[in-house]
């Protein structure tokens, strides 16, 4: 059961990174574009699926490697499309000319590259958490 549970929490991660790419985008300016208040609900709701589907591997395996895997996979495939060079970028990297340009795109950008690195996290001690008291509990 494990080794396929790696596989699909791998392939979720790739699915995720991609999908979480695409969606990010979507941002609602409030005001102004110069003035304005960025709401990137796009990263919002990525980040969400992300966290959702980390705990779902970790309650249901019980252990921290396949939320972890899922995490780093998802990671690495965000920070491949951050990195990527080139004009077709379906992320907009950081840099203070590009906030100012564009500062909703910039800022969900870099909510969603660092955001599932820290999702990862929340979701790790969750699922520890989570497992530690259901253990006792049933003592």
């Amino acid at each position: 059961m494990r080794p396929a549970l790696l596989g699909v929490c791998f392939s979720a991660g790739v699915v995720l990174g991609i999908l979480g790419t695409v969606l990010h985008g979507n941002i609602l300016m409030l005001g102004a574009t110069e003035t304005g208040t960025v709401l990137p609900w796009g990263a919002a709701l990525a980040l969400l699926m992300c966290l959702m589907a980390q705990l779902w591997a970790g309650l249901k395996s019980g252990s921290l490697l396949e939320p972890m895997l899922m995490g780093v996979t998802t990671f690495t495939v965000a920070s491949i499309a951050y990195l990527w060079p080139g004009p077709d970028q379906l992320v907009v990297p950081y840099s203070p000319e590009a906030m100012e340009l564009l500062p909703g795109p910039t800022l969900a950008s870099v909510i969603w590259w660092l955001g599932t690195a820290a999702v990862t996290l929340v979701a790790m001690v969750l699922v520890k958490w989570i497992v530690v008291r259901d253990r006792s509990v049933s003592r």
